[in-house]
């Protein structure tokens, strides 16, 4: 291996080690939303995928959904499909792809009411 294929490669493993995860923004916004009288539940379904990863409780009896997502990925097509439909009864849902865009969205979720 030369040095610059060994430097390139070392370089990409820095970068991805600093790449911010999804569970890092996810986790981020569950305290934020409990600071906020909230609560960002994680429902798991057996024999069910595509659900959203968090379902939001606020007070007032509201709540919404939100994906998480890391930076520039894209949801599946079953989590589209899954949108659609929450989408159809009436519920807010969100993508959130960076930190601070879900905290966002609850503050202005809140402010609604």
């Amino acid at each position: 291996m030369s040095t610059s294929e060994f430097l390139s490669r070392a370089s990409k493993r820095i970068a991805k080690k600093k790449e911010i995860k999804e569970i890092d923004i996810e986790l981020a916004f569950v305290k934020y939303a409990k600071s906020n009288k909230c609560s960002a539940l994680k429902l798991i379904f057996l024999n069910k995928r595509g659900f959203p990863d968090r379902t939001i409780l606020c007070p007032g009896a509201r709540l919404f959904f939100i994906e998480f997502k890391r930076n520039g990925k894209k949801q599946s097509p079953l989590q589209k499909k899954t949108q659609i439909t929450l989408e159809s009864f009436g519920f807010e849902y969100y993508v959130c792809d960076m930190q601070g865009q879900a905290e966002q969205h609850l503050d202005e979720f809140l402010d609604d009411f």
